[in-house]
């Protein structure tokens, strides 16, 4: 291997492991601001097509590390083993792609800026400038795209770490997560410009320094706005049921009494203290709601014992269709039996349903029984009624769903006033990715300005301030009842956030524009447009 080409691996590589370091539990937050730029300088003179390999290291180093808990759950739930392994390594393979082609894009760009002949035209001389900035809006757009293609799946977007300095997440209620992705990735583009021993390079530095001050300053005053609004709240007491069912005995029915019991005490407890809500997981219920009569009844049974109101997930077969359906269901219970619910709508591919499996035969192979089997046959749910109650409209998401900006942006906008993520993070085991979890729903709290409570089973349940601090939060794996006093925020504070309204378009739009910008400038140095 050349000793170029391999000094440039080692950089890309470095990089990509920074990036993955952002995330919880690591939790280097400062690298997010720096990681870009080891890709930056290894696509610098460089043909297109090495660049796009340079990128594809990138991605693949950041896929490996930042959800490298996929290979225990492929291996342990999903029946694989150590083929568990490969569908880690073909999904960050598949994910690198995206980094790829950015370098691609990216690679004459950064090339023109090492050029050693004066410039001549406006367009030369601003081009320092703005390739930073086209280099941003392509990286944040490819962001953009992993959340919709094939159903979607973005673990570790450029600023998520930041979630662990809250007092830097205030632009996103109206940027969004992937807005104020932007401007990090602005910032490492300008750095990667500056060299200390040349002056010309300093206005990058003082751009960067600049934008900068502006996600710090603008962070610390809505910070400080929203921690008030929060304090100012009516309180209320909520319960979270954190049962701790191993995913092992979830499902097997010689554990079922065993669970029952666990709820049953669970439930006791969380009664005394007189809540406003009680919340149990995802799933909670380890049976068929109206269909397994026997447990059914028992449910009932238990939640006519007081008048407190539980949100329960539950599984819900849907005998009354044409087609019986299966549903992943959040279901608000009281004392008289079962009221409004929602359905998860964005599903887990290979988790509860599986994509294509008609289309694409390879997936009834051998090697994929030990997924599929695991797989559930879920169907996505369809748009209810916003989810009322005592005077609160209740913006469910459940699991995955709390990774999508557009999932809560889509309660508020129907009026939610509390936003509630109930999940079942057994499946991670002892991974880092139930942290990770946690905080991607931080950024839906920030974005949308609603408190957020959190219920998972075995952890980690929280309740989240709207100013992104995360107020409490349960002991993993912990068999216990969490009486929480939450906030409910004052009518004044519950108008939509810009990034409700319109932010969460920014992120497209600047995608689009630095597309178009990278086609422009093709055209330029194709001699399309010499005039200007």
């Amino acid at each position: 291997m050349p000793r170029n080409l391999a000094k440039n691996i080692s950089l890309v590589s470095l990089g990509g492991l920074a990036l993955a370091l952002t995330l919880p539990k690591a939790g280097l937050w400062p690298l997010a601001f720096f990681c870009l730029i080891p890709l930056w300088l290894a696509i610098q003179n460089q043909p297109p097509k090495k660049a796009f390999f340079l990128g594809w290291v990138y991605g693949l180093v950041l896929g490996l590390v930042s959800f490298s808990w996929l290979g225990e759950v492929m291996a342990g739930y999903g029946g694989l083993g150590s083929g568990g392994n490969i569908i880690l390594i073909i999904l960050a393979a598949y994910l690198a792609l995206y980094q790829a082609l950015w370098a691609w894009l990216m690679a004459p760009l950064s090339a023109s800026l090492t050029s050693k002949t004066p410039p001549t035209t406006k367009f030369q001389r601003l081009r320092p400038y703005l390739v930073p900035l086209v280099g941003a809006g392509l990286w944040i757009g490819f962001d953009q795209i992993k959340n919709w293609v094939f159903t979607g799946f973005n673990w570790s977007p450029l600023a998520v770490g930041l979630a662990l300095a809250p007092r830097l997440m205030g632009l996103a209620d109206i940027l969004g997560l992937y807005g104020l992705g932007f401007l990090v990735a602005a910032i490492n583009g300008f750095l990667a410009l500056f060299r200390p021993k040349n002056l010309k390079t300093y206005p990058y530095l003082i751009i960067a320094t600049l934008i900068f001050s502006i996600i710090a300053i603008y962070g610390h005053f809505s910070f400080e706005r929203w921690e008030k609004s929060y304090a100012a709240g009516q309180p209320q007491k909520v319960a979270i049921l954190q049962a701790s069912v191993d995913q092992d005995m979830k499902w097997d029915a010689s554990y079922r009494d065993l669970i029952l019991a666990r709820f049953g005490l669970l439930y006791g407890r969380a009664i005394k203290e007189d809540p406003w809500l009680i919340v149990w997981s995802e799933t909670a219920a380890p049976f068929a709601y109206a269909y397994d009569a026997t447990e059914t009844e028992w449910l009932n049974g238990l939640l006519a014992q007081s008048p407190a109101f539980s949100l329960v997930g539950v599984t819900y077969l849907d005998r009354f269709q044409k087609t019986p359906r299966l549903y992943n269901r959040a279901w608000l219970m009281g004392p008289k039996g079962p009221g409004p619910y929602y359905d998860k709508r964005h599903l887990v591919p290979f988790g509860e349903f599986v994509p294509m499996i008609d289309e694409l035969p390879f997936l009834k192979w051998a090697f994929f029984q030990g997924v599929l089997g695991a797989a559930g046959a879920f169907s996505p749910g369809q748009p209810t009624e916003p989810m009322r109650f005592k005077g609160e409209t209740l913006g469910l998401m459940i699991c995955f769903e709390s990774i999508f900006p557009g999932m809560a942006r889509d309660r508020v906008l129907e009026g939610a006033s509390l936003l509630v993520v109930t999940t079942n993070d057994g499946w991670f085991g002892t991974s880092w990715a139930p942290e990770q979890h946690l905080y991607q729903a931080t950024w839906r709290a920030v974005e949308n300005r609603r408190p957020l409570v959190r219920a998972a089973n075995n952890g980690i349940s929280a309740l989240i301030a709207p100013s992104g601090r995360i107020l409490e939060r349960s002991i993993q794996n912990e068999v216990e009842t969490y009486n929480y006093t939450l906030r409910l925020l004052r009518p004044e504070n519950l108008e939509p956030t810009f990034f409700s309204l319109y932010g969460y378009w920014l992120t497209p739009l600047w995608a689009w524009l630095a597309t178009l910008a990278t086609l422009l400038y093709f055209a330029y140095n194709k001699g399309w447009l010499k005039a200007w």
